[in-house]
């Protein structure tokens, strides 16, 4: 879509930083190789990735860049990129202005759980828990000792590009497999009739001229902390609302998507507190894509205000958006030390989900009842190993992911790992995965 050269030009700018100053990160040539068959499948299977990060400090000021690209030898859309965080801090004795794309620490279990409610995922791979920042003014103001003021505020709204999909042919395609795809098909009288989709592309000013605006109030003693926040925003992830018709010779469905933006209303609090090395973190968080914010706060476009609720009716089949509030109740406990890093983590959807697996416009939650324990460990200088295993007491899902680190040179080293998934219920958000087990092995070259 057009709206990617606006990161593209955030890109360039960050690269433009390097010709003036030392730049950290890799180059990498990956490849993954299939445990199974999965129905979808993609050309996809090995890329070479970059990833760089830029930092200047000084006593008052700070300036922080991180960019990573990921170049597919096969596929459709051959560049992935992502520019996670790109901001300018200034610090008084009781203010911190920030201005760019930042990540917001208000809600500390969403990385963990791959929600991209507040933050957005980079979403590089399935089950990658990088996060992306929201890009506006971030100002926290100390109030007094234990006291402090956050807020956010932008007019600017990046949503996540990654991973990308196009319509070619009258299908969507992709190059990654982890992305579930509309249905290409559907029943008509009892015959089966291929869905041709077609879109109707937003102008770059529908998609990132969009308000935020948040606020989070924290009280801190000396070894905890309780917060809370609510925030305004865009949603993360562009909605693919649609209008169908059936062909007048029947032959074939005709799908027009409708990319739009949506804003949603999240809000939630927090409570964390040191037991020794250990870190505990119990949170509430509410999101709420149906919540408007008076006229100012609503789509710039009238007409797109139509296209949020649009239902299309038909005596074959019903095409009707499905906007569900959800309520996460989280708890972790970790720690992290210089040899191992653990964790204990645990989620459990508190609202009513109606969304089902294969909802035209939107996917199901993705966790009930959950459970996830994670361990990084670093045997010596140059062998690192991690595990992440993560089990959903309703759903029985399964999702498991082992990675392994070996430094061969100071500046190369081998990387190997596997994703797992066992996902027994059709209705889950990972059944559509299950058939995506893959083994991967990565060379990367640090500079």
């Amino acid at each position: 879509m057009n709206y990617r050269k606006i990161s593209l030009l955030a890109l360039y700018i960050f690269s433009s930083l390097s010709i003036f100053a030392d730049i950290e990160g890799e180059f990498s040539y990956e490849k993954f190789v299939r445990l199974n068959s999965p129905q979808k499948k993609t050309e996809a299977v090995d890329w070479i990735g970059f990833s760089s990060a830029y930092k200047q400090k000084s006593r008052d000021t700070e300036v922080f860049a991180e960019a990573n690209l990921k170049y597919y030898f096969n596929g459709p859309q051959s560049l992935n990129y992502s520019l996670p965080e790109f901001y300018y801090t200034s610090e008084t004795d009781d203010s911190t202005w920030t201005f760019g794309r930042k990540t917001l620490n208000w809600s500390l279990n969403e990385k963990y759980w791959l929600l991209g409610n507040l933050n957005g995922r980079q979403g590089f791979t399935l089950l990658s828990s990088k996060q992306e920042g929201l890009t506006g003014l971030h100002y926290t103001k100390q109030m007094t000792s234990t006291m402090e003021l956050g807020i956010f505020f932008s007019y600017f709204h990046i949503p996540v590009l990654n991973p990308g999909m196009k319509i070619e042919n009258g299908k969507f395609s992709s190059n990654s497999e982890w992305i579930r795809r509309p249905p290409e098909r559907t029943q008509i009288l009892g015959t089966t009739v291929p869905i041709e989709y077609r879109m109707n592309e937003p102008s770059i000013g529908d998609v990132v001229l969009k308000k935020s605006l948040g606020i989070n109030a924290s009280y801190k003693w000396k070894s905890g902390a309780i917060s809370s926040y609510a925030i305004y925003k865009p949603e993360n992830s562009l909605r693919s609302n649609a209008e169908a018709s059936l062909a007048t010779d029947g032959s074939k469905v005709i799908a027009i998507a409708n990319p739009i933006v949506n804003h949603h209303l999240m809000y939630g609090v927090q409570g964390k507190q040191y037991f020794g090395d250990v870190l505990g973190v119990v949170s509430f968080d509410v999101t709420d894509p149906n919540a408007k914010l008076g006229d100012d706060f609503e789509v710039l476009n009238p007409l797109q205000l139509e296209d949020n609720d649009r239902i299309f009716e038909s005596e074959y089949f019903t095409i009707k958006p499905n906007y569900d509030k959800e309520s996460y109740l989280s708890a972790s406990a970790s720690v992290e030390r210089e040899r191992y890093i653990l964790s204990l983590n645990y989620i459990l959807l508190m609202s009513d989900n109606s969304r089902g697996s294969d909802d035209f416009f939107s996917e199901t939650v993705k966790w009930k009842n959950t459970i996830g324990a994670m361990g990084r460990v670093m045997w010596t200088e140059g062998l690192f190993t991690l595990i992440d295993y993560r089990y959903d007491f309703e759903r029985k899902d399964q999702i498991v992911r082992i990675e392994g680190d070996y430094v061969i040179a100071n500046a190369l080293s081998l990387r190997v790992g596997a994703e797992l998934i066992k996902s027994p219920d059709n209705t889950s958000y990972w059944s559509a995965y299950r058939a995506n087990d893959i083994v991967y092995a990565s060379i990367n070259y640090l500079f």
